[in-house]
Protein backbone atom coordinates (compact mmCIF):
# COMPACT_ATOMS: atom_id res chain seq x y z
CA UNK A 1 0.00 0.00 0.00
CA UNK A 2 1.33 3.31 -0.99
CA UNK A 3 0.08 6.72 1.08
CA UNK A 4 -0.36 9.76 -0.41
CA UNK A 5 0.39 13.07 1.40
CA UNK A 6 -0.44 15.56 -1.53
CA UNK A 7 -4.25 15.43 -2.54
CA UNK A 8 -4.00 17.25 -5.47
CA UNK A 9 -1.19 14.90 -7.03
CA UNK A 10 -3.66 11.45 -6.08
CA UNK A 11 -2.46 8.56 -9.42
CA UNK A 12 -5.41 7.84 -11.42
CA UNK A 13 -7.83 5.29 -11.13
CA UNK A 14 -6.37 1.87 -12.11
CA UNK A 15 -9.20 0.65 -15.46
CA UNK A 16 -10.98 3.78 -15.28
CA UNK A 17 -13.58 2.34 -17.41
CA UNK A 18 -13.98 -0.97 -14.98
CA UNK A 19 -17.78 -1.34 -14.50
CA UNK A 20 -17.63 -1.40 -10.88
CA UNK A 21 -14.66 0.34 -8.61
CA UNK A 22 -14.41 -0.83 -5.46
CA UNK A 23 -13.59 2.24 -2.73
CA UNK A 24 -12.08 1.31 1.00
CA UNK A 25 -13.05 3.92 3.63
CA UNK A 26 -12.57 3.87 7.24
CA UNK A 27 -14.78 6.96 7.85
CA UNK A 28 -13.73 8.08 11.71
CA UNK A 29 -14.80 11.23 13.39
CA UNK A 30 -11.56 12.92 13.26
CA UNK A 31 -9.90 11.27 9.87
CA UNK A 32 -11.20 10.02 7.07
CA UNK A 33 -9.49 7.71 5.16
CA UNK A 34 -9.58 6.20 1.75
CA UNK A 35 -8.23 3.60 -0.51
CA UNK A 36 -8.48 2.53 -4.33
CA UNK A 37 -6.36 0.79 -6.52
CA UNK A 38 -4.43 3.28 -8.76
CA UNK A 39 -2.36 2.87 -11.64
CA UNK A 40 1.14 3.49 -11.01
CA UNK A 41 3.64 3.53 -13.49
CA UNK A 42 1.69 0.78 -15.00
CA UNK A 43 1.04 -1.10 -12.57
CA UNK A 44 -1.64 -2.05 -9.92
CA UNK A 45 -1.25 -0.65 -7.46
CA UNK A 46 -3.21 0.13 -3.16
CA UNK A 47 -3.31 3.81 -2.39
CA UNK A 48 -4.65 5.65 0.26
CA UNK A 49 -4.78 8.93 1.72
CA UNK A 50 -6.09 11.13 4.55
CA UNK A 51 -8.50 14.56 5.03
CA UNK A 52 -10.13 15.67 8.18
CA UNK A 53 -13.71 14.87 9.31
CA UNK A 54 -14.36 18.26 9.44
CA UNK A 55 -18.00 19.29 7.92
CA UNK A 56 -20.12 21.92 8.80
CA UNK A 57 -23.97 22.56 7.25
CA UNK A 58 -24.52 25.65 5.04
CA UNK A 59 -22.19 26.88 2.39
CA UNK A 60 -19.27 28.75 4.08
CA UNK A 61 -16.60 28.98 2.07
CA UNK A 62 -16.01 30.21 -1.62
CA UNK A 63 -13.25 29.98 -3.64
CA UNK A 64 -11.70 33.48 -4.81
CA UNK A 65 -12.54 32.11 -8.41
CA UNK A 66 -16.09 31.58 -7.87
CA UNK A 67 -16.17 27.67 -7.05
CA UNK A 68 -18.16 25.83 -4.78
CA UNK A 69 -16.29 22.79 -4.31
CA UNK A 70 -16.36 21.25 -1.15
CA UNK A 71 -19.99 22.34 -0.78
CA UNK A 72 -22.60 19.38 -1.26
CA UNK A 73 -26.10 19.16 -1.47
CA UNK A 74 -27.60 15.93 0.56
CA UNK A 75 -31.56 15.11 0.55
CA UNK A 76 -32.13 18.91 -0.27
CA UNK A 77 -29.61 20.81 2.97
CA UNK A 78 -26.02 21.70 2.13
CA UNK A 79 -22.83 20.78 3.36
CA UNK A 80 -19.22 22.14 3.38
CA UNK A 81 -16.38 20.07 3.84
CA UNK A 82 -13.36 21.93 4.70
CA UNK A 83 -10.52 21.20 7.54
CA UNK A 84 -11.38 25.31 7.89
CA UNK A 85 -15.02 24.75 9.31
CA UNK A 86 -15.83 24.01 12.42
CA UNK A 87 -17.22 20.39 12.81
CA UNK A 88 -21.15 20.29 13.15
CA UNK A 89 -21.16 16.46 13.26
CA UNK A 90 -22.37 15.05 16.59
CA UNK A 91 -20.12 12.43 18.17
CA UNK A 92 -22.47 9.69 18.30
CA UNK A 93 -23.52 6.87 16.98
CA UNK A 94 -26.00 8.34 14.53
CA UNK A 95 -23.08 10.21 12.84
CA UNK A 96 -22.64 6.92 10.76
CA UNK A 97 -26.35 7.45 8.88
CA UNK A 98 -26.08 11.12 9.27
CA UNK A 99 -26.22 14.08 6.05
CA UNK A 100 -22.95 15.09 7.49
CA UNK A 101 -21.18 11.92 7.01
CA UNK A 102 -22.41 11.24 3.57
CA UNK A 103 -21.13 14.59 2.55
CA UNK A 104 -17.90 13.60 3.73
CA UNK A 105 -17.90 9.95 1.75
CA UNK A 106 -18.69 11.87 -1.30
CA UNK A 107 -15.81 14.46 -0.77
CA UNK A 108 -13.19 11.49 -0.53
CA UNK A 109 -14.81 9.82 -3.79
CA UNK A 110 -15.03 13.13 -5.44
CA UNK A 111 -11.20 13.80 -4.45
CA UNK A 112 -10.39 10.61 -5.77
CA UNK A 113 -11.38 11.11 -9.11
CA UNK A 114 -14.92 8.43 -8.57
CA UNK A 115 -17.13 11.27 -9.77
CA UNK A 116 -19.70 9.37 -12.69
CA UNK A 117 -18.36 6.08 -11.76
CA UNK A 118 -20.15 3.17 -9.94
CA UNK A 119 -18.44 2.35 -6.90
CA UNK A 120 -19.13 -0.51 -3.99
CA UNK A 121 -17.54 0.94 -0.95
CA UNK A 122 -16.56 -1.10 1.86
CA UNK A 123 -16.22 0.49 5.38
CA UNK A 124 -16.27 0.32 8.97
CA UNK A 125 -18.68 0.47 12.50
CA UNK A 126 -16.98 0.48 15.86
CA UNK A 127 -17.83 -2.95 18.04
CA UNK A 128 -20.30 -1.38 20.02
CA UNK A 129 -21.96 0.03 17.49
CA UNK A 130 -21.46 -2.94 14.66
CA UNK A 131 -22.83 -5.99 17.23
CA UNK A 132 -25.54 -5.95 19.53
CA UNK A 133 -26.56 -8.87 21.68
CA UNK A 134 -23.55 -10.94 20.36
CA UNK A 135 -25.09 -10.86 16.86
CA UNK A 136 -24.37 -7.72 14.41
CA UNK A 137 -26.55 -5.23 14.34
CA UNK A 138 -28.69 -5.34 11.60
CA UNK A 139 -30.86 -2.73 12.11
CA UNK A 140 -27.47 0.02 12.49
CA UNK A 141 -26.07 -1.71 9.67
CA UNK A 142 -29.13 -1.36 7.86
CA UNK A 143 -29.95 2.24 8.39
CA UNK A 144 -25.95 3.40 7.77
CA UNK A 145 -26.43 1.55 4.13
CA UNK A 146 -30.34 2.91 3.16
CA UNK A 147 -28.63 6.36 4.52
CA UNK A 148 -25.86 6.07 2.19
CA UNK A 149 -28.43 5.84 -0.84
CA UNK A 150 -29.44 9.07 -0.20
CA UNK A 151 -29.64 12.14 -3.21
CA UNK A 152 -26.05 13.59 -3.21
CA UNK A 153 -25.06 16.31 -5.66
CA UNK A 154 -22.17 18.92 -5.57
CA UNK A 155 -22.54 22.59 -5.76
CA UNK A 156 -20.24 23.23 -8.42
CA UNK A 157 -22.05 21.07 -11.10
CA UNK A 158 -19.59 18.00 -11.04
CA UNK A 159 -21.16 14.79 -11.34
CA UNK A 160 -20.73 12.47 -8.36
CA UNK A 161 -19.75 8.49 -7.09
CA UNK A 162 -22.72 6.29 -8.03
CA UNK A 163 -22.48 4.29 -4.96
CA UNK A 164 -24.11 0.48 -6.23
CA UNK A 165 -22.82 -1.38 -3.27
CA UNK A 166 -21.92 -0.88 0.44
CA UNK A 167 -20.23 -3.84 2.50
CA UNK A 168 -19.29 -2.85 6.12
CA UNK A 169 -17.12 -4.40 8.52
CA UNK A 170 -16.50 -4.21 12.16
CA UNK A 171 -13.54 -2.11 12.81
CA UNK A 172 -11.40 -4.02 15.59
CA UNK A 173 -12.38 -7.27 13.28
CA UNK A 174 -10.49 -5.22 10.08
CA UNK A 175 -7.59 -4.43 12.20
CA UNK A 176 -6.97 -7.86 12.83
CA UNK A 177 -7.17 -9.34 9.33
CA UNK A 178 -4.93 -6.90 8.41
CA UNK A 179 -2.48 -7.65 11.07
CA UNK A 180 -2.57 -11.88 10.27
CA UNK A 181 -2.37 -11.14 6.55
CA UNK A 182 0.61 -8.59 6.58
CA UNK A 183 3.50 -10.78 6.03
CA UNK A 184 1.95 -12.33 2.74
CA UNK A 185 -0.42 -15.14 4.12
CA UNK A 186 -3.20 -15.43 2.25
CA UNK A 187 -5.66 -17.20 5.09
CA UNK A 188 -5.70 -16.13 8.30
CA UNK A 189 -3.60 -18.29 10.61
CA UNK A 190 -4.45 -20.03 14.18
CA UNK A 191 -3.38 -17.67 17.09
CA UNK A 192 -1.94 -19.45 19.72
CA UNK A 193 -3.56 -17.25 22.39
CA UNK A 194 -6.56 -14.55 23.28
CA UNK A 195 -5.44 -11.38 21.26
CA UNK A 196 -6.73 -8.05 22.04
CA UNK A 197 -7.32 -5.41 19.53
CA UNK A 198 -7.50 -1.92 20.75
CA UNK A 199 -8.84 0.83 17.91
CA UNK A 200 -8.03 4.41 19.06
CA UNK A 201 -10.12 6.45 16.69
CA UNK A 202 -10.81 9.59 16.94
CA UNK A 203 -14.02 9.29 19.39
CA UNK A 204 -13.80 5.78 20.72
CA UNK A 205 -11.78 3.60 21.83
CA UNK A 206 -12.40 0.25 20.35
CA UNK A 207 -11.27 -3.01 22.51
CA UNK A 208 -11.79 -6.28 21.09
CA UNK A 209 -10.94 -9.60 22.14
CA UNK A 210 -10.10 -12.02 19.51
CA UNK A 211 -9.94 -16.20 20.42
CA UNK A 212 -8.86 -18.99 19.50
CA UNK A 213 -11.26 -22.20 18.41
CA UNK A 214 -11.81 -23.57 14.99
CA UNK A 215 -12.33 -19.96 13.75
CA UNK A 216 -11.05 -17.12 15.51
CA UNK A 217 -14.47 -15.97 17.45
CA UNK A 218 -14.92 -12.37 18.85
CA UNK A 219 -15.23 -12.77 23.18
CA UNK A 220 -18.11 -10.37 23.48
CA UNK A 221 -17.72 -10.22 27.35
CA UNK A 222 -14.56 -8.90 27.04
CA UNK A 223 -15.18 -6.46 24.40
CA UNK A 224 -16.27 -3.19 24.41
CA UNK A 225 -16.14 0.61 23.30
CA UNK A 226 -15.63 4.06 25.12
CA UNK A 227 -15.88 7.63 23.76
CA UNK A 228 -11.83 8.73 24.13
CA UNK A 229 -9.42 9.02 21.33
CA UNK A 230 -7.72 12.12 19.04
CA UNK A 231 -10.65 14.40 20.03
CA UNK A 232 -9.71 14.57 23.12
CA UNK A 233 -5.77 15.06 22.66
CA UNK A 234 -7.40 18.22 20.51
CA UNK A 235 -9.42 19.45 23.38
CA UNK A 236 -6.92 19.13 26.02
CA UNK A 237 -4.84 20.88 23.79
CA UNK A 238 -7.36 23.57 23.64
CA UNK A 239 -7.89 24.30 26.83
CA UNK A 240 -4.24 24.21 27.18
CA UNK A 241 -2.92 26.71 24.40
CA UNK A 242 -6.29 29.34 25.53
CA UNK A 243 -4.80 29.00 29.36
CA UNK A 244 -1.06 29.81 28.41
CA UNK A 245 -1.75 32.73 25.56
CA UNK A 246 -5.18 33.90 26.80
CA UNK A 247 -7.36 32.92 23.58
CA UNK A 248 -11.08 32.55 23.60
CA UNK A 249 -11.34 31.13 20.05
CA UNK A 250 -9.03 29.04 18.23
CA UNK A 251 -10.28 26.97 15.13
CA UNK A 252 -10.39 23.60 15.09
CA UNK A 253 -7.69 23.94 11.96
CA UNK A 254 -5.58 25.58 14.33
CA UNK A 255 -5.66 23.38 16.70
CA UNK A 256 -4.99 19.98 14.21
CA UNK A 257 -1.93 21.68 12.32
CA UNK A 258 -0.69 23.00 16.20
CA UNK A 259 -0.78 19.02 17.18
CA UNK A 260 1.17 18.14 13.81
CA UNK A 261 4.03 20.56 14.05
CA UNK A 262 4.19 21.16 18.07
CA UNK A 263 4.20 24.85 17.07
CA UNK A 264 1.37 27.91 17.30
CA UNK A 265 2.06 31.07 15.42
CA UNK A 266 -0.39 33.96 15.49
CA UNK A 267 0.68 37.40 14.43
CA UNK A 268 3.70 36.45 12.70
CA UNK A 269 5.32 34.90 15.82
CA UNK A 270 6.39 31.06 16.39
CA UNK A 271 5.65 29.84 19.70
CA UNK A 272 7.04 26.14 20.72
CA UNK A 273 4.09 23.84 22.52
CA UNK A 274 5.77 20.78 22.35
CA UNK A 275 5.07 20.41 25.99
CA UNK A 276 1.51 21.37 25.64
CA UNK A 277 1.07 18.53 23.27
CA UNK A 278 3.28 16.17 25.21
CA UNK A 279 1.20 16.44 28.67
CA UNK A 280 -2.32 16.27 26.18
CA UNK A 281 -1.14 13.15 24.52
CA UNK A 282 -0.02 11.61 28.09
CA UNK A 283 -3.35 12.44 29.81
CA UNK A 284 -5.21 10.83 26.58
CA UNK A 285 -2.93 7.49 26.67
CA UNK A 286 -3.76 7.38 30.24
CA UNK A 287 -7.43 7.43 30.03
CA UNK A 288 -7.19 4.93 26.81
CA UNK A 289 -5.24 2.70 29.34
CA UNK A 290 -7.77 2.81 31.94
CA UNK A 291 -10.08 1.76 29.36
CA UNK A 292 -8.23 -1.57 28.52
CA UNK A 293 -8.30 -1.91 32.56
CA UNK A 294 -11.77 -1.13 33.33
CA UNK A 295 -12.83 -3.43 30.62
CA UNK A 296 -10.42 -6.45 30.88
CA UNK A 297 -8.97 -6.48 34.33
CA UNK A 298 -6.60 -9.16 35.13
CA UNK A 299 -7.48 -11.00 32.27
CA UNK A 300 -4.14 -12.43 30.52
CA UNK A 301 -3.65 -12.09 26.70
CA UNK A 302 -1.17 -13.49 24.23
CA UNK A 303 -1.01 -9.94 22.45
CA UNK A 304 -2.39 -6.62 22.38
CA UNK A 305 -2.33 -5.23 19.08
CA UNK A 306 -3.18 -1.61 19.00
CA UNK A 307 -4.12 0.33 15.94
CA UNK A 308 -6.23 3.64 14.50
CA UNK A 309 -5.39 7.04 13.89
CA UNK A 310 -4.86 7.51 17.77
CA UNK A 311 -2.36 4.86 18.03
CA UNK A 312 -0.33 6.65 15.19
CA UNK A 313 -0.45 9.59 17.63
CA UNK A 314 0.21 8.40 20.79
CA UNK A 315 2.84 6.10 20.04
CA UNK A 316 5.57 7.23 21.78
CA UNK A 317 2.90 7.70 25.03
CA UNK A 318 1.37 4.12 24.70
CA UNK A 319 5.17 2.60 24.29
CA UNK A 320 6.21 4.42 27.14
CA UNK A 321 3.31 3.34 29.21
CA UNK A 322 1.98 -0.10 28.04
CA UNK A 323 5.39 -2.44 28.18
CA UNK A 324 4.02 -4.94 25.61
CA UNK A 325 3.05 -2.33 22.96
CA UNK A 326 2.78 -3.22 19.62
CA UNK A 327 1.61 -2.15 16.17
CA UNK A 328 2.13 -1.93 12.38
CA UNK A 329 4.10 0.66 11.00
CA UNK A 330 0.99 2.84 9.73
CA UNK A 331 -1.41 1.73 12.71
CA UNK A 332 -4.12 4.68 11.08
CA UNK A 333 -4.15 2.42 7.63
CA UNK A 334 -4.90 -0.78 9.55
CA UNK A 335 -8.33 -0.72 9.19
CA UNK A 336 -8.38 0.13 5.32
CA UNK A 337 -6.06 -2.48 4.75
CA UNK A 338 -7.92 -4.90 6.62
CA UNK A 339 -10.89 -4.09 4.73
CA UNK A 340 -8.73 -4.89 1.15
CA UNK A 341 -7.97 -8.04 2.54
CA UNK A 342 -11.88 -9.05 3.81
CA UNK A 343 -12.69 -8.47 0.23
CA UNK A 344 -9.89 -10.01 -1.43
CA UNK A 345 -10.84 -13.43 0.44
CA UNK A 346 -14.63 -12.83 0.22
Amino acid sequence: MQIINDLTNLPPIWAPDEETHHVFMDDGYDQMKVGYWAEIEGKRTLVAFKYRTSVQMGRHLTAVMGSETGIYIIDGSSYTVSEYVENDATRNKRFAHSDFKIALVHHGLKVAGFGGKNVHIHTTLPISHFFRDGLPDSDHIQKVKTKFKAEAASADGEELAHIVGHTIQSEAVAAFIAYMLRNGHENVEPIPGAIGVCDIGGNTTDLTVLVPGQQVMINHDLSSSREVGVLNIKDDLKKRIQHRFGFDKIPSATISQALDIKKLTFLKQEHDIAEDVKMSKVETAKRVLNVIDEILGDQVLHLMLFCGGGTECLKTELAEEYPTFESSEFPEFDNLLGLVRANEAA
